[in-house]
């Protein structure tokens, strides 16, 4: 483009160089076209260099705009991305008008959708599984461990989490179901109980009798474990929830407790024998998931594609589940957006301001200066159109 201006201003100068002194009244016309046509040419060929570098390198004032205000473009440009596209109104009109909801359950209904999915959750996992091998994430995640298990007050947390159970009642729901395991494994294991108390009774001692004995025993334990496990205001549920009670304001307040769950805590520390063991059993459940992720039918894989479906089924069927997804969808990138729209844009400012100057130019320039050559072509044809019309009004 920049030949084809070039060319043009060359014809100008030419049709000018032929009609000079000739007596003929088209050469005047054709005079007046050139003439005008090249001062135009000129003009805007200065005005387009004027913006990318100085004009045949000459420190002319207000020319080399681009490279000298590099940073002030960057700067206004990123206010103008900030205020115009990241404005949290624009963002939220653009997101309303679209079914976020909807369009997440058909594209995830979708193979390609459903693949994407799986693919993320295996590509998640095995890189997660990956970094586990490192040695020096193992040993990251064990001094923070450590360091995170050291400034735990054991028997306070201890006593809240008791504190939390008594308040609500829970318990006595732990109690219930603890009543009725112990129910049905004594009543499961009558016959095992009674050949470990025949074997343990001395030789002299009649065996009817240990009989009649343990039958009566265990028969009054299940009674009192039936009792207690249908009646909530039993007696011994009352003692129970009093030592619960006494249990959980000790472990928070006594010092004698918090001396104890130190303790425990440094056993818990430096007991190498159970890192050990948790370590091995890390490594097991790791290879076990690293192996079943290489298979091709994977079960993981599997589960992961179960509930892709499970997701997009529900979200395509429920008009309030949608509605709410939406909106809740909308609030978050709204948000997002405002608390960090400046911090967005000034990746656009501070990426420019790490440009080279005249690298900077040459990449605008690359990217619109076939337009700006169509300046100077239109410049060299509407000037020369003016001088036709001040040589008619000379003429008149």
């Amino acid at each position: 483009m920049k030949h084809v201006a070039l060319l043009l201003l060359a014809l100008m100068a030419a049709l000018f160089l032929v009609t000079v002194g000739r007596p003929e009244a088209w050469a005047g016309w054709l005079q007046a076209f050139a003439e005008a046509g090249m001062v135009g040419a000129l003009a805007d060929w200065f005005a387009v260099v004027a913006l990318f570098r100085h004009p045949l390198g000459l420190p002319i004032p207000h020319t080399a705009i681009i490279p000298n205000r590099k940073d002030a473009i960057g700067e206004n440009l990123a206010r103008f991305v900030a205020d115009h596209f990241l404005h949290p109104e624009v963002v939220r009109a653009r997101l309303e008008s679209e079914n976020l909801a909807k369009n997440t359950a058909l594209w995830l209904k979708s193979p390609g959708g459903r693949e994407r999915v799986q693919e993320l959750g295996v590509g998640a996992t095995r890189w997660v599984l990956g970094a586990l091998h490192e040695a020096r994430v193992r040993e990251f995640i064990g001094r923070l461990g450590s360091r995170e298990l050291a400034r735990f007050d054991l028997a306070p947390l201890l006593g809240r989490a008791l504190q939390w159970l008594v308040e609500g009642g829970r318990h006595q729901e732990v109690l219930t179901q603890s009543l009725r395991f112990a129910l049905v494994s004594l009543h499961d294991n009558r016959e095992v109980i009674r050949e470990n108390v025949r074997r343990g009774s001395p030789w002299w001692l009649p065996g009817f009798v240990d009989d009649r004995i343990l039958v009566q025993m265990l028969d009054r334990i299940e009674t009192l474990l039936l009792e207690m496990s249908l009646d909530p205001d039993h007696s011994l549920r009352g003692d129970f929830n009093d030592w619960v009670e006494r249990w959980a304001q000790n472990l928070q307040q006594s010092t004698e407790y918090r001396r104890w769950g130190e303790g425990l805590k440094q056993d818990l520390l430096e007991n190498e024998a159970l890192q050990d063991y948790v370590y091995r059993l890390w490594v097991d459940i790791v290879t076990a998931l690293e192996e079943d992720l290489a298979d091709p039918d994977s079960r993981f894989r599997e589960e992961v594609g179960r509930w892709t479906d499970g997701l997009a089924a529900e979200l395509e069927t429920d008009p309030a589940i949608q509605e709410w997804a939406n909106r809740w969808l909308v609030e978050l990138a709204v948000t997002t957006v405002d608390d960090n729209r400046l911090a967005i844009a000034s990746l656009i400012s501070d990426t420019v301001r790490s440009w080279d100057a005249v690298e900077t130019s040459r990449r605008i320039e690359g990217a619109i200066g076939r337009d700006l050559q169509f300046i100077r072509i239109n410049g060299t044809l509407v000037g020369g159109l003016v001088g036709l019309a001040i040589h008619a009004f000379k003429m008149v």
